[in-house]
């Protein structure tokens, strides 16, 4: 058994918009997890509502980034609706009879974790069977005084701002402009929704736990973060400028090489796998 373990800063070069999962209204709060803190003046345990960003969402950024690379790095244009939700969004298991062509056999998943490096370190789940990953994305947590007993003492020391200091808020607009599916006279109507943000310079610390992951595993892993790196982005609406953030993770970039080569080396067998994925989950 082998465990190694990536730990890193993120710092927010924009504001974060990184909504929870309930909306009211029109206003969409931040995601934010009961956590035990303690309280600055009494020195007591509390426990409070303290922003995060969820390992999930950092999760599938990354399986986004890494999957779209190594399609590009076959040329390889994919044409099957599952196997796409396979590899970029984690798939879903099917309830299958024995004789379905949609069931996948432990061969068969060996060969898919074998041929597709990044599912064997995110994980996926296709026809009626689930592949385990063997990369842990951990919560990125927020550096504030409420946690500042969870944070390691070099990193940041004791920061003295709480975190409700470091949440903002910020709003949008919808306009019906659809002209021809309203009087002349009428005017267009507006919708304006609010949203909560985590403010610029912002910071987090997260780590990333690979488990047993052979060398091209965790090359293809560095390659995940140096994508990351070069699309340094978290949240929603990156579009509009919000997410930016600053990595610093400790690792050496360069260590993707073995990753590279890899697909490089079987280039026609990776292919001929997913060509035979497609054939069976057209």
């Amino acid at each position: 058994m082998k465990t190694e373990v990536i730990r890193g800063n993120i710092e927010a070069l924009s504001p974060i918009h990184h909504g929870g999962s309930e909306s009211y209204g029109t206003i969409k709060p931040i995601l934010a997890l009961p956590t035990v803190v303690k309280n600055a003046e009494t020195g007591k345990e509390e426990i409070d509502q303290i922003p995060t960003i969820h390992g999930n969402s950092i999760r599938g950024n990354l399986r986004s980034l890494i999957m779209q690379d190594f399609l590009d790095l076959l040329d390889y244009q994919l044409d099957s609706k599952k196997v796409y939700h396979f590899l970029f969004d984690g798939g879903m298991l099917e309830a299958v009879d024995a004789k379905d062509k949609g069931t996948i056999n432990l061969k068969m998943k060996d060969e898919i974790r074998k041929h597709i490096p990044a599912i064997s370190l995110l994980g996926s789940a296709l026809g009626n069977q689930m592949i385990q990953g063997k990369l842990k994305v951990g919560m990125a947590d927020i550096v504030c005084k409420e946690t500042s007993h969870y944070l390691p003492q070099d990193t940041y020391g004791k920061p003295n701002f709480s975190a409700y200091g470091l949440r903002g808020e910020d709003f949008g607009t919808r306009l019906d402009s659809l002209k021809e599916e309203r009087a002349d006279d009428e005017a267009a109507t507006q919708m304006k929704y609010e949203f909560e943000t985590l403010i610029t310079g912002t910071r987090f610390t997260h780590e990333f736990i690979l488990e047993d992951a052979l060398p091209h595993e965790r090359a293809c892993f560095i390659r995940m973060l140096n994508l990351w790196n070069e699309r340094p982005f978290i949240g929603g609406k990156s579009g509009s400028g919000y997410g930016k953030v600053r990595l610093n993770y400790d690792y050496d970039s360069t260590d993707e090489k073995a990753y590279l080569d890899y697909i490089n080396e079987n280039k026609d067998t990776i292919i001929e796998q997913l060509d035979e994925m497609v054939v069976k989950w057209k």
